[in-house]
C-alpha cells in the first residue's frame, strides 16, 4: 500500500492511488502512517537525503486518504511541498521518494477478542517476502509462521502458506485493529528504482472479513 502513495508514481499517475485524496481507500477503522522519528527506527533519520527534516505523516484517517509522500523533485512538480520522503542508496543515486517507518496505527481491540471473534480462519503470526505492482495493487507474501483459528481458539500450525489479493480491495476489508502495534526496528529493505533502503513496518493483529490464502505446499501440520 505504501509504495502507492509515493509521489512519483503519484505524479505520473501508474498508480491506483493518483487523484483520490480526500477519499475513502481503506475501511473506516484503519489509519495508516509513515514515521520517519520513531527512536532507533529501521527507517527514522533526522533529515532526509535532501536536508529536508524528518516527518510523521497519517497518510490515512479513518479509512480517507489525507497525504502522498514527497521527495523536492516531484513536490516541486506538483507544486506541493517535500515530506521528508527523498532518500537514495548512496550519493552515487539520485534521491527518490521512498517509505521511511510504515504502518498500520494501532487500534482500542484487544487483541485476544480478535482472536475469540474468528470462527474458522488462519493466524499469520510472521510474514515474509514478497512483491507488489502499484500499478493493479496485485501482491503476494510468503507466511513464515502461521496457525489455523477453530472456534475462537489458536490450534494447529500450517506449512507453506501464502497471501495472494489486491492491496486496495484488502484494506477495505479490515475489520478489527488492535491494540498491539508492533514497529519492526531489525528487518525490513525496499527496493525500487533499483536502490535499497532500509525501512520499517510494522501493524497491530488486524483482522480480515476475507482473504485468499494459498501456496503449493499449503496445509495444516499435526501439532
Amino acid at each position: 500500500f505504501g509504495h502507492s502513495l509515493e509521489g512519483d508514481v503519484i505524479r505520473k499517475k501508474t498508480s491506483l492511488m493518483a487523484d483520490k485524496l480526500g477519499t475513502k481507500v481503506a475501511s473506516e477503522v484503519v489509519n495508516v502512517v509513515d514515521d520517519a522519528t520513531i527512536p532507533y527506527g529501521r527507517g527514522s533519520f533526522n533529515i532526509d537525503d535532501e536536508g529536508t527534516s524528518g516527518q510523521r505523516k497519517v497518510l490515512v484517517k479513518d479509512g480517507m486518504l489525507q497525504e502522498y509522500m514527497y521527495d523536492i523533485l516531484n513536490a516541486k512538480l506538483m507544486k506541493t511541498k517535500s515530506t521528508g520522503n527523498g532518500r537514495r542508496t548512496s550519493y552515487r543515486e539520485y534521491p527518490i521518494p521512498r517509505m521511511t517507518n510504515i504502518f498500520i496505527d494501532q487500534g482500542k481491540t484487544d487483541p485476544q477478542d480478535i482472536i475469540k471473534s474468528v470462527k474458522k480462519g488462519v493466524y499469520a503470526k510472521e510474514m515474509g517476502g514478497g512483491s507488489v505492482d502499484t500499478t493493479s495493487g496485485n501482491f503476494n507474501f510468503l507466511v513464515r509462521e502461521a496457525y489455523l483459528i477453530e472456534d475462537g481458539k489458536i490450534t494447529r500450525p500450517i506449512k507453506g502458506a501464502v497471501l495472494i489479493g489486491n492491496g486496495p480491495e484488502a484494506i477495505q476489508k479490515i475489520e478489527m485493529v488492535g491494540n498491539d502495534l508492533y514497529v519492526c526496528q531489525t528487518t525490513g529493505t525496499c527496493g525500487k528504482d533499483g536502490q535499497w533502503v532500509y525501512a520499517g513496518v510494522g501493524q497491530p493483529t488486524i483482522k480480515f472479513s476475507e482473504i485468499t490464502i494459498g501456496g503449493t505446499a499449503f496445509k495444516p501440520t499435526v501439532n
